[in-house]
């Protein structure tokens, strides 16, 4: 039966070996047919804490002291084992993370002994990029999290920490002459690979993941059902980041391209390859070559040069660019890059559909005149 005792004090009132010395009340209670106590400054207070106590106990939230007094590395495995909900590339971007930055600092912390102060002094002394920070924040907030489903501790002390605010970065558009003078200045192998991406918005994890299998030239149609993404070395392959597959319609110029470069490649054969006949590499891909090609481009004088800093995603952005300037809707250039939603779209691309404002008081006007 839950009690408070006053540890100063026996029961006919004479003082007892510990008067004086530590704090007088004492809150007792059972758990599991077995004591707990916790003291308390004040009768007041370990009053109190038997009600919560109680309460928790009879709504079903009680959480054991002693559920918390485990090594995090020893929940760690337990928990990535049950994010069955995640793509293959992101789970193993997961555990990569898991063994480089929480594991190393948090593997032998005892997860009830865990604070906000804690977690806040790790985040600020991570000595990362405010994106990365945020990534590998979440994966230990949802660690967390999950304990405290597992009823292993009551609160989640990763939950409301300050995190650093890096400047976002800008899109880059470029001009069709840029893009021409990339793919000139590229290594001829990858040439095909700018167009590509400059025309179909794909990602490049796409499509270093695009086979023959994938590509339809007579209907100037390839399907984008498959990413690729390199963790520790190894390719992992999975769905596209929206989760489904899309189809992308071709240019003309992009489809005679690809058959001319299709030759007699099977249909499981890779479209694009290293100088080995191996998957290309995104990060590989553009360290080696890509970072050249704008290297080189600026570095004729009077040419089309193009900012500084590029990355092969701007291709991405370029391609929903050239949609917008081609007349194309909101609906079809979210189906062409596969974001989830139409509203997604106009938030990534916003600025590039100003000219809709435009017609919209051209239309107005009309409408007004007549």
């Amino acid at each position: 039966m839950a009690r408070v005792v006053d540890l100063w004090h026996n029961r006919d009132r004479t003082r007892t070996s510990r008067y004086g010395t530590g704090q007088r009340w004492q809150a007792v209670w059972f758990e599991d047919g077995k004591p707990r106590k916790k003291s308390c400054p004040t009768k007041a207070a370990a009053e109190e804490h038997l009600v919560w106590v109680t309460h928790q106990q009879k709504t079903g939230a009680y959480v054991s002291a002693d559920r918390g007094r485990v090594f995090v590395r020893d929940l760690l495995d337990a928990w990535m084992d049950a994010q069955v909900h995640l793509r293959a590339s992101t789970a193993a971007a997961m555990r990569s993370d898991v063994r480089a930055t929480i594991l190393p600092y948090w593997g032998d912390r005892v997860l009830a002994d865990i604070t906000k102060d804690d977690v806040q002094r790790w985040v600020a002394g991570m000595g990362k990029a405010a994106r990365t920070v945020d990534t590998i924040h979440g994966r230990l907030n949802n660690f967390l999290s999950w304990c405290v489903d597992q009823q292993r501790i009551t609160v989640n002390p990763a939950r409301g920490v300050n995190l650093p605010r890096g400047a976002k970065r800008e899109h880059q558009f470029l001009t069709v002459a840029q893009v021409r003078a990339l793919a000139e200045a590229i290594d001829g192998r990858y040439a095909d690979l700018v167009w590509l991406l400059a025309t179909t918005g794909m990602r490049m994890g796409e499509a270093c993941e695009l086979r023959w299998k994938d590509v339809d030239l007579r209907r100037r149609r390839l399907t984008v059902a498959r990413a690729v993404v390199f963790v520790q070395g190894r390719p992992v392959v999975g769905p596209p980041k929206s989760g489904k597959p899309r189809t992308i319609p071709l240019t003309t110029m992009a489809a005679s391209v690809l058959a001319e470069r299709r030759g007699t490649a099977g249909g499981d054969e890779l479209v694009f390859t290293t100088s080995r006949g191996m998957q290309v590499r995104a990060n590989n891909f553009k360290r080696r070559h890509f970072d050249d090609a704008v290297a080189r481009v600026n570095g004729v004088p009077d040419g089309a040069r193009v900012p500084a800093g590029l990355w092969v995603h701007d291709l991405r952005h370029t391609a929903a660019s050239w949609a917008v300037q081609s007349g194309a809707s909101v609906k079809s250039v979210q189906r062409m890059l596969g974001h989830a939603t139409a509203a997604m779209t106009l938030d990534v691309y916003a600025g590039l559909f100003d000219q809709d404002l435009d017609d919209v008081a051209v239309r107005l006007d009309a409408l007004l005149a007549a």
